[in-house]
């Protein structure tokens, strides 16, 4: 059922504001990530504090981070006593140390939670995935065509799919209406959650090759998605002839395009020079 928050400050389009008013979508987000009394969870902007309250019900340890002061007061009057921490800061602000650090946690001891603005998806994800200490999990509510991006299989891969394919095992937990906000947005949403795979599984899948060079690699095959991973990665392997050599290695079709490839032929790609 989905009712509208009362005395909510007006949403600031600039700032990509739309905010959820549909619980069940709240719980499902709650439910996905497994939030249990005791989790650390990093909250990014709560607005109104619709999931915020979810998930100090369930007994957990909440970190909000809100850049907008407008809703300060209300959540520290709203949640006074609880085990909220509330901090007016822009979320690309605070490194993942200082947010574990605010937690008293250390890598894989804290989850993420948000209805994260569109504009800051990418950046987001591929922050909280790449740098250390990393969570044990992301629960976003997101566009609905992102996650589409996220989840599709080889043939419609992106660069941040191989990234979030690399450093954990994305799922969809729902598809979320637009009628679920206030404002309306323009799109359809939806819940997903990434479990992210620890260091030692990091270990495992990288092995001998430096992390760095992969990402380059990725990077450089994606400059131009729609190109043969021939032409795309001559630069990368110093020559086209070593190029198509390596790609032969890698077992990898000479006219396959970037959007094919999933994280183990990337790896196998990039197996070829150390």
């Amino acid at each position: 059922m989905s009712t509208k928050p009362k005395n909510t400050p007006r949403a600031v389009h600039d700032r990509g504001q739309n905010f959820l008013i549909d619980h069940a979508a709240v719980h499902a987000l709650a439910d996905a990530a497994g939030f249990q009394a005791g989790d650390a969870v990093v909250e990014i902007g709560p607005g109104p504090g619709i999931l915020t309250e979810e998930l100090l019900s369930r007994g957990a340890r909440v970190l909000a981070v809100e850049l907008d002061a407008r809703f300060l007061d209300d959540l520290k009057a709203k949640f006074a006593g609880q085990s909220l921490i509330i901090e007016n800061k822009d979320i690309n602000e605070m490194g993942n140390a200082a947010l574990a650090a605010a937690l008293g946690v250390g890598a894989g001891g804290y989850r993420v939670a948000a209805n994260i603005p569109y504009n800051l998806t990418s950046r987001i994800i591929e922050r909280f995935l790449t740098e250390e200490p990393r969570p044990a999990s992301l629960t976003l509510m997101v566009q609905r065509e992102v996650a589409d991006r996220l989840l599709a299989g080889a043939g419609e891969m992106s660069s941040l799919a191989v990234l979030v394919r690399t450093y954990g095992d994305p799922s969809r937990v729902r598809n979320v209406p637009r009628g679920a906000f206030r404002p309306t947005p323009k799109v359809d949403s939806a819940v997903i959650h990434i479990r992210v795979r620890t260091g030692p599984e990091l270990s495992s899948f990288f092995g001998e090759v430096d992390k760095h060079r992969y990402f380059e690699l990725v990077r450089a095959g994606f400059a131009a998605p729609r190109k043969k991973l021939r032409n795309t990665l001559a630069g990368f392997f110093g020559t086209p002839a070593n190029a198509e050599e390596a790609i032969k290695k890698a077992e990898i079709s000479e006219n396959s395009r970037p959007e094919e490839l999933l994280p183990e032929d990337w790896l196998r790609l990039a197996r070829q020079r150390q």
